[in-house]
């Protein structure tokens, strides 16, 4: 599989990513296309299964953490450490303490825990587009299936 004439776009007025671009085997042959007018990221991300969506909330903790403590350079780990999906808003929450080796707590995931969405709207539009590259992967699997809506 591979994606030709693939670009990624920002849209302000509905505040989410659109992925452009054909879907196509190694014969060049067109399998399936995002679609003239593009394929939101939001609605896709909704869509996915709890497995899925926790599966990328994982990798989310950890690059929280790391925003959370800057220039620290030892080991971090998750003690009293959870996430948890938030079912009324589609949202995942994540809980618990960054601690050091030693047990002393360097940073935490806030009192009330992080919300995963408000913490995707705070990110740069570059560290967007570095998961939506991703995710573009997976919703083109999903139009050559025939599993996308």
């Amino acid at each position: 599989m591979n994606l030709q004439n693939y670009y990624i776009e920002y849209d302000e007025t509905l505040n989410d990513w659109k992925v452009f671009g054909d879907i196509e085997d190694d014969s060049n042959t067109i399998l399936g296309t995002f679609g003239e007018t593009g394929t939101l990221v939001g609605p896709w991300w909704m869509r996915q299964d709890d497995g899925f969506q926790l599966s990328i909330v994982q990798q989310y903790a950890v690059e929280i953490a790391r925003n959370l403590l800057g220039d620290y350079s030892g080991s971090m780990n998750f003690q009293e450490f959870s996430i948890v999906k938030v079912t009324e808003t589609n949202d995942w929450k994540i809980l618990g303490n960054i601690e050091d080796d030693h047990g002393n707590i360097l940073a935490t995931f806030g009192e009330d825990g992080t919300l995963v969405n408000a913490w995707w709207l705070s990110q740069s539009q570059e560290y967007q587009a570095s998961y939506v590259g991703r995710f573009a992967i997976y919703m083109a699997q999903e139009i050559i299936q025939g599993s996308a809506e």
